[in-house]
């Protein structure tokens, strides 16, 4: 199954919502624009050392 064929069919779980074929192709763009962005940003991620630091909060004295 292609990746927009498997996309339509989850938007067609929503029974009751009305999607022209324009909405439904834009729809998988949106779905698969994201995708590879979350794709790109978790490649990034495994490189970079993430530096975490615990704060206190302001009114109190550490």
């Amino acid at each position: 199954m292609k990746n927009t064929d498997k996309l339509a069919s989850r938007l067609a779980l929503l029974e009751e919502v009305s999607l022209s074929p324009a909405d439904v192709e834009s729809i998988i763009k949106d779905i698969e624009d994201n995708e590879r962005v979350v794709a790109e940003l978790e490649e990034f991620s495994q490189g970079i050392p993430w530096v975490t630091m615990q704060l206190q909060p302001t009114d109190k004295k550490g």
